[in-house]
């Protein structure tokens, strides 16, 4: 028989060992009990990504600040600051700075034009978006769209600074479901907003790879050899995914055998998004002088125009083309006799304002221009190289 003083020693041991060997959860806070978040915030809390306050709140409905939001993302990604932590002199101390420097690191926050970051600031709906999209490494400024997109929001014009991002996150379905049918990119995002997007994001099915095989055209079918051991994944691409080569917008078939490649799908498990990078060819090429002329000529077009094949080109760009000929001084015979291709009508003089009216139109140089008359795809090549170069530098010099 156990003695008193022996069987209290036992139970004290007993409850040591449970107390060693079972993890201690965070408690969730009372106030999202019953909310629309609650799962996602129960979740990410015991992941150890989100904290409530000392008080035992977490506010889903509070906004959220970019130094709590820093924080969130730094934790739920395991990113780390290994350089410079003092790029943003109004985080220097602050409790989030390292977390802030991590984010700056790897691109996923920029400070304001005055060298800021303004830590306290509360996120509005399109930051936040914008911050998301760029931990997928989607919706970059080295992106470049030729496909016009239908917004999907009334609120977000095409020309609006986060467009793209606000709807890759919505394609993708990162999006909360009352966000609509206005996106309100200026109203604040909420913890709740934040903790729901970050737990769609983080459970997104994403496959990275090399493509096995060239995709055969007409069948948006993809071959994907995954990193690692994985099995090989085959995806069937719907039209309606958004599909990137070398950061140029495009279709499945111009992908090539051994690009490698990150397919993105959306909360449905359908393929949304895809991102190639591979050897740059013709197609690339044909893509970023299409992307240079803002979408005004489609790559078709600018290749019919390559091959000397102006019909398919001429009807839909003639009433425009025909007005800018005249505005730099063509006759009105000139101008017709280009749009019908009568070259034996026009002497060089003629030719070299042609190339000028081309430039107006689309934006380029006169030299490039020139060289897509010509068909000079050396010559093309060259001009389209400098002029990617040209604003390159002009983008970082502004």
């Amino acid at each position: 028989m156990f003695s008193l003083r022996h069987r209290l020693i036992l139970s004290l041991l007993l409850l040591l060992t449970f107390l060693l060997v079972t993890p201690v959860v965070q408690a969730v806070p009372a106030d999202v009990a019953g909310h629309w978040v609650e799962d996602s915030v129960k979740n990410l809390i015991a992941q150890g990504i989100l904290h409530g306050y000392p008080d035992g709140t977490f506010r889903p409905d509070q906004s959220i600040t970019r130094a709590e939001l820093a924080k969130t993302l730094a934790v739920a990604y395991g990113l780390n600051a290994a350089g410079d932590q003092g790029q943003f002199p109004d985080a220097k101390g602050h409790w989030a700075e390292n977390y802030i420097a991590a984010l700056a690191e790897a691109k996923i926050i920029t400070g304001y034009p005055d060298g800021s970051f303004k830590p306290e600031a509360p996120v509005t709906r399109a930051e936040m978006v914008v911050m998301l999209t760029r931990l997928l490494k989607l919706g970059t400024e080295e992106e470049h769209y030729t496909v016009e997109f239908i917004p999907t929001f009334s609120d977000v014009a095409a020309d609006y600074w986060a467009f793209y991002q606000i709807e890759m996150a919505a394609k993708l379905g990162l999006l909360p479901r009352y966000y609509g049918p206005d996106f309100n990119p200026s109203r604040l995002a909420s913890r709740a907003d934040t903790a729901w997007m970050l737990q769609q994001l983080l459970n997104l099915k994403t496959v990275r790879g090399q493509v096995i095989g060239q995709p055969e055209a007409g069948t948006n079918l993809i071959t994907v050899r995954p990193e690692g051991d994985g099995e090989i994944e085959i995806a069937v691409i719907p039209p309606e995914a958004v599909v990137f080569r070398n950061n140029i917008t495009t279709t499945v078939d111009t992908l090539t055998k051994d690009d490698q490649i990150t397919i993105y799908y959306n909360r449905n498990d359908e393929p949304t998004v895809v991102k190639a990078f591979g050897e740059v060819n013709k197609s690339d090429l044909l893509s970023r002088i299409s992307a240079l002329v803002k979408g005004r000529l489609t790559t078709e077009q600018i290749a019919a125009i390559l091959a000397g094949n102006w019909d398919k080109v001429k009807e839909g760009i003639k009433g425009e083309l025909y007005d800018q000929l005249l505005k730099i001084g063509l006759t009105a015979e000139e101008a017709e006799a280009i749009l019908v291709q009568d070259w034996s009508y026009l002497d060089s003089v003629s030719r070299d304002r042609l190339a000028s009216a081309l430039s107006g139109y689309l934006g380029i140089t006169k030299d490039l221009s020139g060289a897509i008359l010509a068909r000079d795809w050396e010559r093309i090549k060259e001009f389209a190289r400098i002029e990617l170069t040209a604003m390159a530098l002009e983008k970082i010099l502004d």
